[in-house]
């Protein structure tokens, strides 16, 4: 389960994770977050609205 994280930081997770060239920990250190709590965030986001959505299955290997 993560840790009660507010919308913003959330919005600015998922808008740092869009730009090209930063990294996980990049991305920990300007939210002031450990690395595994934005994975969980990051995972937890993407069982929960199935990004995988219109690939062919060929694709997933």
């Amino acid at each position: 389960m993560v840790p009660k994280i507010s919308k913003e930081t959330k919005k600015e997770i998922f808008k740092l994770i869009s730009t090209p060239g930063i990294e996980i920990d990049d991305i920990a250190q300007k939210v002031k977050l450990d690395t595994e709590t934005i994975l969980k965030l990051l995972s937890d986001e993407y069982l929960r609205n199935n990004l995988d959505h219109g690939r062919r299955l060929c694709c997933r290997f």
